[in-house]
């Protein structure tokens, strides 16, 4: 008996021996707890209790110290049936479950993701960032996760976090509007859309989800460098009517929209790039040779500058007046296409017959809308 009562644990504590635990087991000789013993949790700590042979969770304690009677331990009386007081020795396994933050876990995807952007026709991207996360229910990630496992270490649950992150980032780049040119002003915005969804899936772990931040996106070297030119062309030199800048631009999206029907064949994606392939050599072929003609000083139409007047009828084509140029005329589909793109712009000056005189493109009804 003498060695008996040696055995008995006075007091239940853990000593957390690095940052990768995340549940231990405390061990001891059959398992066994007298009446009165004491109950150390220390903060970013959790003990839960569990009925001896069972996966029943019974009771959880928060940080601090506690004396084991049967007025702490409810739950556990209950299954112990513990109808008239403590029983000492009682049996029952004791888990420490660490609460505090798990920090710079990385998550990556293992291939390109391919997405779609107006404008810019698909490509792909690889995507890359860190997440921290914590447990908040000691007591649903003990019973979905950890089991009857002694020691739970974050390594043996990071691999199927990081699959489920991935999956939800590939299912959800194709439909966040990105713009390429500027993926790294839009890093905050996607990593707050991201998070929600991976969040939502975390919760039924028993797991928080407490930052998720996406550190990079990158696309292929000749891929980037296509995006930017294109970009430079739009943003510099079409605003600044160089007739040549647009047909380059137009015969570098017809290109790369082949290339995306090429690398995509058969089904919608294949279907979408031939269709914006035609558009591109379509604008190509007709825009190039309206502004070359268009690129020879024309005589310019003498009206008195009437800001909103004199709206032209539905479906007419308009000339737009780019430094003293006139070129066109175009249809209001193709402006509205050329507005999409960056090429067209509200302050540009148009005309069309029935017109009292060169009115802001933001100011003719059609246009505008």
């Amino acid at each position: 008996m003498g060695w008996l009562s040696g055995q008995l644990i006075d007091i239940i504590e853990w000593l957390d021996d690095g940052q990768e635990t995340m549940v231990y087991r405390f061990e001891r000789h059959n398992n066994e707890i007298k009446n009165g013993a004491k109950l150390v949790v220390r903060p970013g700590q959790a003990a839960v209790f569990v009925n001896e042979g069972s996966t029943s969770v019974a009771d959880v304690f928060e940080p601090g110290t506690h004396e084991l009677t049967t007025a702490n331990l409810p739950i556990l009386s209950t299954l112990m049936g513990w109808k008239h007081g403590f029983e000492s020795p009682f049996k029952a396994e004791v888990y420490f479950v660490k609460t505090s933050k798990f920090t710079d876990l990385k998550w990556g995807t293992r291939g390109p993701v391919t997405v779609e952007c107006e404008g810019y026709g698909m490509f792909d991207l690889r995507a890359n960032g860190t997440y921290v996360i914590q447990i908040g229910d000691p007591k649903k990630f003990l019973e979905e996760i950890v089991g009857t496992d002694g020691k739970f270490d974050v390594a043996d649950i990071s691999g199927d976090l990081r699959d489920e992150i991935v999956m939800n980032v590939s299912d959800r780049l194709g439909e966040l509007e990105l713009n390429p040119g500027k993926l790294t002003g839009q890093m905050k915005d996607i990593s707050e859309e991201l998070q929600a969804p991976i969040q939502e899936y975390l919760a039924t772990l028993g797991l928080e989800l407490t930052r998720f931040r996406v550190a990079s996106l990158t696309m292929p070297d000749d891929v980037r460098k296509e995006l930017m030119e294109m970009s430079r062309l739009s943003a510099t030199k079409l605003s600044q009517g160089n007739p040549q800048a647009m047909q380059n631009l137009t015969a570098l999206r017809a290109s790369r929209a082949m290339g995306d029907m090429a690398n995509n064949p058969g089904g919608t994606g294949a279907a979408g790039a031939g269709m914006e392939m035609a558009m591109g050599v379509m604008m190509a072929n007709q825009m190039g040779g309206a502004l070359a003609a268009g690129a020879q000083p024309q005589q310019q139409q003498a009206a008195p500058p009437l800001p909103g007047a004199g709206a032209a009828p539905a479906g007419t084509e308009y000339k737009v007046g780019i430094d003293n140029q006139q070129y066109g005329p175009y249809p209001v589909d193709r402006l509205k296409s050329m507005a999409a793109d960056g090429s067209f712009k509200p302050d540009m000056l148009v005309w069309a017959a029935g017109m009292a005189g060169w009115t802001k493109a933001g100011d003719v009804p059609e246009l505008a809308g």
